[in-house]
């Protein structure tokens, strides 16, 4: 998801958010040089590749089979996302075919090889590693650090939002070219650098100019692993699955470590979570990755809505309805300085409703926490901090979220 520039920008990223690999066999590594150059030594090849690739895969989904061209079959699914797969040519060539994570239409299908064209249907995109990367979201930079590095990363468009030392000390060591324009990416610039790849969100255009845009639709996964485990397609983009597939599965096991922990006896404490922006509440489908956050920890999330694309937009009429249903209201904004009550209240002063009727409110500043970044690949913080806030903590051990007090509107970090 991306970083916003305004409220209501990070308002609405909030299912991008809080709502905002595959192993390195001998195919992959042997395609990032050239194709393959013989049907006997792609077999032997593509049986490492296989039996490496399922280590860190589920079974294939048989519906995302079905609606695969003539000529092509999945190879292997992974565990957690919705939003690609690996599939397999005739001829032996592998390729990362891209759909959207929720509707399951097909966005793109990207391959190392010269002559793996799917069909006329599907966006076909020919990533050559060799002339690097270029990033529209601080999500992608940070799935791309922790999959893989950031070796092959040559510029990025919100490179200004940044807050990783580590990654800004990169940037400013390697010459990263901030590529950001007027109306989203400087021409002249992406035209100087000509990248293998531009990793952009599914809502552009990705006819723009001819370039290389490849969908990256992580911020639509039903599941906050889901959404981490893009760091190992952005791996094989960068020339290294193994290790992306090899920090996803440490990722993984710490969050289902974590989960296993939630307590079960207890009445599940209800949770209701969203942004306010010019009036209208934003708010994360009953099917997002914050939804499955909250059930994960051992709450329920008081929104049964959904949205294919994005967060579902509300009423404060509405939202109220819901209200008296809930525990707890978990509220994400952005405030460089601090918030506390006073400042919720001054968006709106009938919060004060919602805020009786919930009895407990929680706030993410996402101005106090990289929220769009690094927390982006580390979803066993937050869902340590849900786990404190459904628990009855008084404070989150990651203190990605603090409890404002009720009894007076006094401003806390």
């Amino acid at each position: 998801m991306r970083m916003r520039s305004s409220l209501r920008l990070w308002a609405k990223s909030l299912s991008v958010a809080m709502t905002r690999r595959y192993c390195k066999a001998r195919t992959f590594v042997s395609m990032k040089r050239r194709s393959f150059c013989s049907p006997t030594a792609m077999a032997a090849s593509l049986l490492v590749a296989v039996s490496a690739i399922l280590l860190g895969c589920t079974s294939v989904s048989s519906e995302f089979d079905a609606s695969l061209p003539d000529g092509w079959e999945v190879l292997a699914a992974p565990k957690f996302a919705q939003g690609f797969q690996w599939v397999q040519k005739e001829n032996g060539h592998v390729a990362l075919w891209i759909r959207h994570p929720r509707t399951g239409q097909a966005l793109a299908c990207v391959s190392k090889a010269h002559d793996a064209a799917m069909s006329k249907e599907i966006r076909m995109v020919q990533l050559d590693t060799t002339r690097g990367l270029v990033t529209t979201s601080t999500t992608h930079v940070h799935l791309l650090h922790a999959g893989a590095g950031l070796a092959q990363w040559r510029g990025g468009n919100s490179i200004g939002y940044l807050r990783s030392e580590e990654i800004l000390s990169w940037v400013a060591e390697h010459e990263v070219t901030d590529v950001g324009g007027e109306n989203g990416l400087d021409p002249e610039r992406i035209a100087s650098l000509d990248p293998g790849a531009i990793l952009s969100s599914p809502a552009y255009d990705l006819n723009t100019r001819g370039w290389p845009l490849i969908p990256i639709p992580e911020y639509l996964e039903p599941h906050p692993l889901g959404r981490t485990e893009w760091m190992v397609p952005l791996a094989w983009m960068a020339g290294d699955s193994a290790s992306g597939q090899t920090n996803f599965n440490k990722v993984a096991k710490a969050y289902e470590d974590l989960m296993a922990t939630a307590v079960s006896e207890r009445p599940r404490k209800r949770i209701l979570t969203g942004s306010v922006a010019d009036g209208v509440w934003h708010a994360p489908g009953h099917d997002s990755f914050v939804a499955q956050w909250i059930r994960d920890a051992g709450g329920e999330y008081g929104l049964q809505a959904t949205n294919d694309h994005e967060n579902v937009a509300l009423s404060l009429e509405e939202v109220l309805m819901h209200a008296s249903a809930v525990d707890a209201w978990v509220v994400v904004t952005f405030d460089p300085d601090t918030f506390g009550l006073d400042n919720l209240l001054a968006q709106d002063p009938r919060h004060a409703a919602l805020i009786d009727a919930a009895g407990e409110v929680w706030a993410c500043n996402t101005a106090k926490c990289d929220y769009f970044g690094e927390v982006v690949v580390h979803p066993e913080w937050v869902l340590a901090d849900v786990q404190a806030l459904v628990e009855g903590a008084e404070e989150s051990p990651h203190g990605l979220f603090s409890r404002l007090p009720l009894g007076q509107a006094t401003a806390t970090p």
